[in-house]
């Protein structure tokens, strides 16, 4: 099944239609370099929250960000890739990405890092669980 044709009745539900027992969940994904390999981590290892802004107007797609955390572990710059659908999440998510601290990981020096990150944003699901398992399905379709 295309991805696209399948993520697009998600993106244009209305808030009205999401009933109080659906979920929201966001996932992560290190691109490149993975999180083993990354120089710079987020100092806090908790799940992004789900942007507000998309969540109120029941948006659901991904986003693949360039970040670049310089030698200082401050975020430099954040742009946007590809996403699904297109500039919706952009700024949204760049606001999420924004807010985030950078911490050295062990043994590493601290330089300029370039990264890929993937961040999927799921609706659906009646439980917590549920949800993320579909969040985790998503994040392995194509984001383009």
């Amino acid at each position: 099944m295309n991805y696209k044709n399948a993520l697009l009745p998600l993106c244009f539900l209305s808030t009205g239609a999401l009933a109080a027992s659906n979920y929201a969940s966001v996932e992560l994904t290190h691109l490149e370099p993975t999180k083993t390999e990354s120089i710079w981590l987020r100092e806090k290892q908790f799940m992004p929250r789900y942007p507000v802004e998309l969540a109120m107007k029941g948006v659901a797609g991904c986003g693949i960000f360039k970040v670049i955390v310089d030698e200082s572990g401050a975020t430099e710059s954040i742009s946007l890739i590809s996403s699904v659908p297109k500039k919706v999440i952009s700024r949204p998510a760049t606001k999420v990405i924004k807010d985030w601290e950078w911490t050295l990981a062990n043994d590493k020096s601290p330089i300029r890092e370039e990264k890929l990150l993937r961040l999927d944003f799921c609706m659906g699901g009646s439980t917590e669980n549920e949800s993320i398992s579909k969040c985790k399905q998503q994040a392995t379709m194509a984001c383009e």
